[in-house]
């Protein structure tokens, strides 16, 4: 979102005290974490009713997060005007039959895609308003925001596998399934829009002009934080979408037990999240950048060639510590970029990240098929091994200094 905005005053008592809407963007965040890893569980599921190929798993997958492209686009270029409560209720509304097109109609491959290209463009909507938001509101300490609110995204990743295993175990469809999540997202549509929101103000829709200036200001650090991004929601992406399916093809394990690495996955981002807080005080965010995707790379590749499903599992959730504070250190420097220009650079980095998120989880499906799923997993840990030389000319472009102690 192109976010025109006056900076939250320097001077005075409550200078850099975001506005009371900071809370609202919890249950947000929450709801949109289950979201993004819903087609994760559900994958095999879903290929062997519909008898698809792990290849056309690809394909769903590319049509989900491909959506997620579209929205993010849609918010910079076409929704300016519309404020932010507005535009997440109707994002809901919008998911909600995106939903139950999926659960009610769909019948085969191609009208699963589109199905899921809708829900996926909607879905991304409330993540990217979040930090267009903080990078907008919260001007001190912006780290420390980024990685609260995006910690209740976390919660919602961690929640939702468990809850859709157990669901399949009891008997529950696929279908069924998203029908649910389509009621709760008709639900939140109207919670959102009866609720205090405050905006951002000054939008204007998105203009060549104005990415050349965003762009012009600071052209090395964006596009550090821009390639960082990318391949940082590479990996964890590809882990989100093919983590279950692994554990049912590599160890024969039920739907539940496999939903429950995802779960893990996301308990370890959860709870990464809330450590970093602390250290954000005393180490630099490009330091803990690299020592945090060091441990992503490392145990993907664990996940990988994991001996047992038990070994599996806990590779799992440290993966998931690993994972935890990549993306929001990366966002925290959005707010290097002044004004306006902060929100655009969030913006960015989501557009970079579902742009990540459209290409590596697809290709992981041809290459299973051609070598093995478990090698198309352990190569999904060479973006993060990137992030970590991204971290230190990350340092360099920001000019940072060590915090005192």
């Amino acid at each position: 979102m192109c976010v025109h905005s006056t900076p939250v005053s320097s001077t005075g008592p409550q200078a850099n005290t975001p506005p009371h809407s900071l809370a609202l963007l919890y249950p947000s965040q929450l709801f949109a974490g289950v979201m993004l890893i819903t087609l994760g569980p559900l994958l095999d599921a879903i290929l062997r009713d519909l008898h698809l190929s792990l290849a056309q798993g690809g394909l769903l997958s590319l049509g989900f997060f491909f959506g997620r492209v579209l929205g993010v686009t849609l918010l910079n270029f076409g929704l300016a005007r519309i404020p932010l409560k507005v535009a997440m209720a109707g994002a809901a509304w919008v998911m909600a039959a995106g939903l139950a097109v999926a659960g009610f109609l769909a019948a085969g491959l191609w009208s699963l895609f589109v199905a899921l290209l809708v829900t996926g463009a909607a879905a991304v909507v409330p993540n990217a308003i979040s930090g267009i938001w903080v990078a907008a509101h919260v001007r001190k300490s912006t780290e420390r925001a980024m990685l609260t609110v995006l910690a209740f995204f976390a919660l919602g990743v961690v929640a939702a596998p468990l809850a859709i295993g157990l669901a399949l175990d009891l008997g529950a469809t696929w279908r069924w399934v998203l029908l649910s999540e389509a009621g709760f997202s008709v639900v939140m549509g109207i919670v959102l829009l009866l609720s205090p929101f405050a905006n951002v103000p000054e939008r204007e829709n998105l203009r060549l002009r104005q990415l050349r200036e965003v762009a012009g200001f600071d052209p090395r650090l964006l596009a550090v934080m821009l390639s960082a991004a990318f391949l940082y929601v590479g990996t964890e992406s590809t882990l989100g979408v093919w983590l279950a399916k692994l554990q049912v093809d590599a160890f024969g394990a039920s739907p539940a037990l496999a939903a429950l690495s995802v779960t893990l996955l996301w308990a370890g981002i959860t709870l990464g999240r809330y450590l970093a807080v602390p250290l954000t005080r005393r180490v630099l965010p490009s330091k803990l950048l690299a020592v945090f995707a060091v441990i992503l790379a490392v145990l993907t590749v664990g996940l990988a060639v994991s001996p047992s499903l038990a070994f599996s599992e806990a590779c799992a959730f440290f993966t998931g510590v690993g994972a935890s504070a990549c993306f929001p250190l990366v966002a925290c420097y959005s707010s290097r970029f002044p004004g306006w220009y902060s929100g655009v650079t969030f913006s960015g980095m989501m557009l970079a990240g579902t742009a990540a998120g459209t290409i590596f989880p697809y290709l992981v499906g041809p290459i299973a098929e051609a070598l093995s799923l478990r090698t198309a997993v352990g190569l999904s840990a060479l973006p993060s091994v990137l992030v970590v030389v991204l971290a230190f000319y990350l340092r360099r472009a920001a000019r940072e200094r060590a915090p005192a102690a």
